[in-house]
């Protein structure tokens, strides 16, 4: 007999992304799926149709309201802090909120501080740096599989202002605090002109560089070249690396006798999984197939829950980080790429993500496009 909780969920934001989130929570064995609060009341009806949830027009009356044990906020990055902040004010037991985190540090600051001082476990992102083929990754550089690490290869342009890449590139170099960046740029990435996105423009430049950590290891990112986009992580007798920051396809290859001879490099088959199909198909009800990435971050989340142990999977405070990371990239840049030392003093600099993340999709891909995007949740055989 199992006598393990069952841990409520609130959804905060109902919407495209939301719902695909709701529904790996309601499929998941332990979590279920208690109301959600959306301010578009299309999308709160049409949640509240499909999950037989309480609907609520303010997150906070939800949390007013409802015992929820898990709160998940799926919103657009604007909005993303209040929602953290109040739900760990609220009480709630976990937050696992969506990508990016802040277009602030100082914002990303008090998420972080919220829920740390209440001993909030508090994940972040829907990322594939949490899946745990990734997790067995950083394990294996960390224990020396590949030897000392000396160099990490990036190949990204760090749209979302590092969630992906330069997330994964700190977790393969254990974490270790940054000493200095010099950055590069196309334009001035995610500038605080943007806000308002020039009435429209989508363009928001790349963002790319040198970042040397005080354990020794060097990152470079590049957006520059062929349109590809991956990480390398080099050490002394082999190399893991994969050529997808946002999906599995992970490979490990190590050198023989002579770890000077990178001819030599052999792949240790069946270490990782192998990369998926895109498409994940549908279930008999109509509905995309969970994605492996959030079912098992789920379980992290529970198991945090269960036993009191740290996460395992990407935290607010690993995408703060990250966003300290591409703050710091941009200063430099913006200083004739001078060296730029962490941590960044002024946390008030604003580094907006793209109009679609920072805004409401609705709002800057219009109300049809919208429905239709919707409408691609559920599609009866």
């Amino acid at each position: 007999m199992n006598t393990k909780p069952t841990y409520r969920v609130g959804i905060i934001g109902g919407g495209r992304q939301g719902t695909h989130h709701a529904r790996d929570y309601h499929l998941h064995p332990r979590t279920e799926v208690a109301a959600v609060a959306d301010t578009d009341q299309e999308n709160l009806e049409l949640f509240r149709e499909r999950f037989g949830v309480p609907g609520y027009t303010s997150y906070e009356e939800m949390l007013d309201k409802e015992d929820l044990d898990i709160s998940a906020p799926v919103l657009p990055v604007k909005a993303n802090p209040g929602a953290v902040i109040a739900s760990a004010q609220a009480g709630v037991k976990a937050v696992f909120c969506e990508k990016p985190l802040a277009g602030s540090l100082a914002d990303a600051d008090r998420m972080v501080e919220e829920c740390a001082s209440r001993n909030i476990p508090f994940a972040a992102g829907l990322v594939v740096s949490s899946h745990p083929d990734y997790r067995k990754a950083y394990e294996l550089a960390a224990g020396g599989e590949i030897g000392k690490i000396v160099r990490i290869n990036l190949y990204e342009n760090n749209g979302q202002v590092g969630t992906h890449g330069l997330n994964l590139t700190r977790k393969f170099a254990d974490k270790s605090p940054v000493d200095y960046v010099i950055g590069y740029v196309s334009n001035d990435p995610h500038g605080e002109h943007e806000e308002d996105y020039g009435g429209g423009e989508r363009w928001y430049g790349w963002l790319g560089g040198y970042i040397k950590f005080s354990n020794g290891i060097e990152a470079f990112s590049s957006f520059e070249g062929p349109d590809y986009r991956g990480i390398e992580v080099i050490g002394t007798h082999g190399v893991i690396t994969n050529g997808n920051n946002t999906g599995l396809g992970l490979k490990l290859f190590k050198t023989g006798d002579d770890p000077r001879e990178c001819p030599d490099l052999h792949e240790v088959e069946g270490v990782f999984k192998p990369r998926p199909p895109r498409d994940r198909g549908r279930d008999a009800e109509g509905w995309r197939n969970p994605s492996e990435v959030m079912m098992t971050s789920i379980d992290a989340v529970v198991d945090a829950l269960d036993t009191g142990n740290p996460l395992t999977i990407t935290t607010g405070d690993d995408l703060r980080h990250s966003l300290e990371i591409a703050v710091a990239l941009r200063e430099s840049a913006r200083n004739g790429s001078a060296p730029f030392k962490l941590p960044v003093e002024d946390r008030s600099i604003m580094m907006y993500p793209q109009v679609g993340r920072w805004n409401y999709k609705k709002d800057v891909h219009g109300a049809e496009w919208y429905r239709d995007q919707m409408a691609e949740h559920v599609k009866p055989s």
